[in-house]
């Protein structure tokens, strides 16, 4: 028994072993929107350090939820993806601790697109099939929609997209938390389309970020 080990006969205690130490669920999170090389994991974990990102790779490797199958780096394993659940359940109930001004915290615009994207299953699914290509001010990410799921991945979409939308960040984050539509967005400039507009609106009424409890920050 490892001497970190909480030493106790139960599931949830034997995946903490595994998962609880720093930084390590925020690999999987980037490793959940698809694989990345290890500079690419240092540059979205600003703060993590050389030696303790490799001391978390080699650990979740070790325990098969991570590999490095081919040339594009780390990526989840069959028994990784299994944590995607997971995530998701975080992901949507930190949502509610976040702060209403994130002050001097990393922001990328993919890490409110996961949780939008666990809020979306939660509701039903998307109910609508559709390739849809984010560029967030420089930050691409897609999204594939089958009706019932939706993947989310990092990088410009490797197929033809049927809707292709460019926006800053302060637009994406008003379309994701309703403080405008994509119409009223086009309007005003800061929102530009290429496809049918009607699937991008049809897939905010349910591509969102939970509502915030009163009691938030």
């Amino acid at each position: 028994m490892s001497a970190r080990s909480y030493g106790q006969h139960c599931g949830l205690a034997e995946a903490m072993d595994l998962l609880g130490e720093r930084w390590t669920m925020l690999v999987l999170r980037e490793l959940a929107l698809g694989p990345k090389r290890y500079s690419e994991l240092l540059e979205r974990l600003p703060g993590i350090g050389t030696n303790l990102l490799a001391a978390r790779l080699k650990t979740l490797e070790a325990a098969d939820i991570i590999d490095r199958a081919d040339a594009s780096g780390y990526a989840l394993t069959p028994r990784g993806d299994q944590l995607r659940p997971a995530i998701d359940a975080l992901a949507r109930w930190g949502y509610a601790l976040l702060p209403d001004q994130p002050e001097q915290a990393t922001i990328h615009a993919a890490w409110g697109a996961m949780t939008m994207r666990a809020e979306l299953e939660a509701a039903g699914g998307p109910e609508l099939t559709a390739i849809f290509d984010f560029d967030v001010g420089g930050e691409r990410f897609w999204l594939r929609a089958d009706g019932e799921r939706a993947d989310l991945r990092d990088g410009p979409a490797p197929l033809r997209a049927d809707v292709t939308v460019r926006c800053d960040l302060p637009t994406f984050a008003a379309l994701a938390m309703r403080r405008t539509d994509a119409r009223e967005a086009i309007r005003s400039g800061a929102l530009e389309i290429e496809g049918d507009r009607r699937l991008l609106e049809r897939l905010l009424r349910r591509f969102r970020l939970p509502a915030r409890n009163a009691g938030s920050n």
